[in-house]
C-alpha cells in the first residue's frame, strides 16, 4: 500500500535485530516528505497502520488464550510451553512473534504521528487521523503491558538509524503512557465503529485502568474503570440474541466496538485470511468430506462445556453440536435440515450419565439420515475419558461462532474472512462488574454481569437466565471473581480474551489448577515453577530482545537465570 516512497523503519524492538520494515526502490524520486505531505500518501500511513492489527491476530493467538482453564492440549502437542508452562522459556519462538509484531505495529503509527504536522489537509482530519494512531499505538502498548508487565515505551519514529539503549519503564510508567494516550485520543476521534472509535477509547480506558486497579492496588483506578465502561456502554442494552449476534451475516452490529476487519476483496488470495474458525476443536477430516479445515490449536476443555447450565441457550449457539453431510450446509438455508445426512451428532444430558437408551432413542426415525461414516459422540461426564478422546477426528464439537460460509470451498485454515472481534459491549458491562468487585460491590457486579445474561433468548425455557454460581452473595472478592470468571468463560468462549483476564484478576494459577487437565496432570506447582523458583505469572521478554538492547533489561520473574 506503500508503493511511491523509500522508507527503511529500523527497528531495535522488534527483537530481531536491526531490521528493515519497509525498503522499495524510490523509482519516482519522491521524497518521504513530499509523500507524506499530500492527503493520499498520508493515508497510506494510517491504512497501515490498521493493516498491523491483521499481522497481529490473524494467526494462532498463543499468548492471548493459550495456558488458560478453556482450553486443553491439542494432538499435535503445539506449543507445548505455552499450553503447560514447564518448557516455557525466553527463547519460545510465538513469543517472540507477539512481541515483535507489536512493536513494528507501534513504529508504524509512530511513523505516521511524525508526519502527521506535514500533512495538507484541514485540522479536523489531521487531528481525526492523530488521535487514531495515538489510539493504536495505545492499544499496542496495552497488550505488551498485559503479557510482560513494565514494558520498553517506544514513541519516537526510527528514521536515521536504530536506538541501541532503550530502558524498561517501571510498571506505573507504563501504565501512565498507555492512559494518557487513550486519553489524549478520545476527543478527535470518530464514532465510526469500522475504526478506532471513542467508544473504543473509552472501552480500553476501562480495562486499562482496571488492570492497574488490580497491578497496583489502586481503589481509584476501579471507580475510574466503571465512569470509563459506563461511557462506552452509553445507555447500550445487551438486546441481539447471541446466535444472530455471531451470524455471518451480521457483522459489525450494534454490540462490536473493535474488530480486526476482512471482507474477501481486501485480501491477496483466499488463503490469506484469518484463522479464527479454524481453531477450537478436533479436526473433522480432509478436504474430501467439505467440513472446514480445523487448526484444532485450542480444544476446549472438559470444564468450559461444564460451566454451561442446561437453560442456557448459548452453548447450543457456541458449539456445532450436529455437522451434516457438509460442515457448512448448517447455513444454507435453501437446504432441508430436517432430511440432510448427518455426519456427527454431539447429544448432551444433564445431571447423569448419557445411555445406550438415550443414542437408540436420537436415532430413531432418523436412519435414512445417518451418513456412512457418522461419528456419534456423547458428552463425556467424566473429564479423563473426554481429554483421551483428543487425539481422535470429530471427537468433540467445535466453536461455530467464527464460521466463514462465504469461503466454505477454501479448505485452508486461513480462509476465514470473518471479522476478529476485539471489543464488544457486552465486554464492557463485565469490565464495569469486575471494577466493582474490585471495590467489594458484589450486588452491583451481579446487576451487570446479569444484564449481559438476560440477553433475549439466552434462556432456553423463555426465562431469567441465571448464573451457575452468585455473585452478589459471594463470601468475599476471591469467591465473586471465581463466579464472574465462569460466567465470563461461557459468554466468551473463543474470544481473545482469557489469558489477560485470568492475569489480571490474579486467578491465572488458581484457574489452572482447578480447571486446565494438562496442568494439574503436572501439578500446577511444578507447572508454573520457574528456574530461578518463581512462578511464571508474565510471559518472559524474549532473550534476543535482552540481549541487542545495550540498557539493562531485567527479565520477569519465573524466567531469570
Amino acid at each position: 500500500m506503500m508503493n511511491k516512497f523509500s522508507l527503511v523503519i529500523l527497528c531495535l524492538l522488534v527483537a530481531t535485530g536491526c531490521t528493515k520494515f519497509l525498503e522499495e526502490d524510490n523509482l519516482g524520486g519522491i521524497t518521504n516528505e513530499e509523500f507524506y505531505r499530500t492527503a493520499t500518501g498520508y493515508e497510506t500511513l494510517v491504512t497501515a497502520s490498521y493493516s498491523s492489527l491483521r499481522t497481529t491476530f490473524r494467526t494462532t493467538p498463543w499468548l492471548l488464550l493459550a495456558g488458560t482453564d478453556m482450553y486443553q492440549m491439542n494432538r499435535g502437542f503445539e506449543n507445548r510451553a505455552l499450553m503447560e508452562y514447564t518448557q516455557l522459556f525466553a527463547d519460545n519462538g510465538d513469543v517472540l512473534t507477539f512481541y515483535r509484531n507489536c512493536y513494528n505495529a507501534i513504529q508504524i503509527t509512530n511513523i505516521g504521528l511524525h508526519y502527521n504536522a506535514l500533512v495538507e489537509t484541514d485540522e479536523a482530519n489531521r487531528a481525526k487521523w492523530r488521535a487514531e494512531l495515538r489510539f493504536l499505538r495505545a492499544f499496542y502498548h496495552f497488550l505488551l503491558l498485559e503479557q510482560f508487565g513494565a514494558i520498553i515505551i517506544n514513541d519516537e519514529p526510527t528514521l536515521v538509524g536504530p536506538r541501541m539503549n532503550l530502558p524498561r519503564a517501571s510498571l506505573a510508567d507504563t501504565y501512565q503512557f498507555v492512559i494518557g494516550e487513550l486519553e489524549a485520543a478520545l476527543p478527535d476521534l470518530p464514532d465510526d465503529r469500522t475504526r478506532a472509535s471513542k467508544t473504543a477509547a473509552n472501552h480500553y480506558l476501562a480495562k486499562a485502568y482496571l488492570t492497574r486497579g488490580w497491578d497496583l492496588g489502586q481503589a481509584a483506578d476501579f471507580e475510574r474503570a466503571k465512569a470509563y465502561a459506563d461511557a462506552a456502554i452509553a445507555g447500550y442494552t445487551i438486546s441481539i440474541p447471541f446466535d444472530e449476534l455471531w451470524s455471518p451475516t451480521n457483522e459489525n452490529n450494534a454490540e462490536v466496538i473493535f474488530a480486526v476487519q476482512y471482507d474477501s476483496e481486501s485480501i491477496a488470495s483466499p488463503t490469506n485470511g484469518n484463522d479464527q474458525q479454524s481453531l477450537f476443536g478436533p479436526y473433522l477430516g480432509g478436504p474430501e468430506l467439505n467440513h472446514k479445515y480445523m487448526n484444532s490449536a485450542f480444544m476446549p476443555s472438559w470444564s468450559l462445556h461444564t460451566f454451561f447450565g442446561e437453560n442456557d441457550a448459548r452453548y447450543e449457539a457456541t458449539f456445532m453440536l450436529t455437522i451434516y453431510d457438509q460442515y457448512f450446509d448448517y447455513y444454507d438455508s435453501n437446504k432441508d435440515k430436517d432430511e440432510l445426512l448427518i455426519r456427527a451428532y454431539y447429544p448432551r444430558v444433564w445431571g447423569r450419565e448419557y445411555t445406550t437408551a438415550d443414542s437408540l432413542a436420537w436415532v430413531a426415525g432418523r436412519e435414512h439420515r445417518i451418513a456412512g461414516n457418522f461419528r456419534h459422540y456423547p458428552f463425556r461426564y467424566n473429564e479423563e475419558a473426554y481429554r483421551a478422546a483428543y487425539q481422535i477426528d470429530m471427537n468433540s464439537p467445535v466453536i461455530k461462532k467464527f464460521d466463514s460460509p462465504s469461503t466454505r470451498h477454501v479448505f485452508n485454515t486461513q480462509a476465514s474472512v470473518r471479522d476478529i472481534v476485539l471489543a464488544r459491549t457486552a465486554e464492557t458491562y463485565f469490565l464495569y462488574a469486575e471494577a466493582c468487585i474490585g471495590l467489594n460491590d458484589f450486588a452491583t457486579a451481579a446487576q451487570y454481569v446479569q444484564a449481559v445474561l438476560n440477553r433475549p433468548g439466552n434462556a432456553k425455557d423463555g426465562g431469567t437466565l441465571l448464573p451457575g454460581r452468585s455473585i452478589a452473595s459471594a463470601s468475599g472478592q476471591s469467591e465473586a471473581l471465581d463466579s464472574y470468571l465462569i460466567e465470563s468463560a461461557k459468554e466468551f468462549a473463543g474470544e481473545y480474551l482469557r489469558w489477560p483476564e485470568l492475569r489480571r484478576t490474579g486467578k491465572l494459577k488458581e484457574f489452572c489448577g482447578a480447571y486446565n487437565y494438562d496442568i494439574k496432570r503436572v501439578g500446577v506447582d511444578n507447572a508454573f515453577r520457574g528456574v530461578d523458583g518463581q512462578d511464571k505469572i508474565y510471559r518472559p521478554i524474549p532473550q534476543t530482545a535482552i540481549d541487542i538492547n545495550e540498557a539493562d533489561i531485567t527479565q520477569n520473574p519465573g524466567y531469570q537465570n
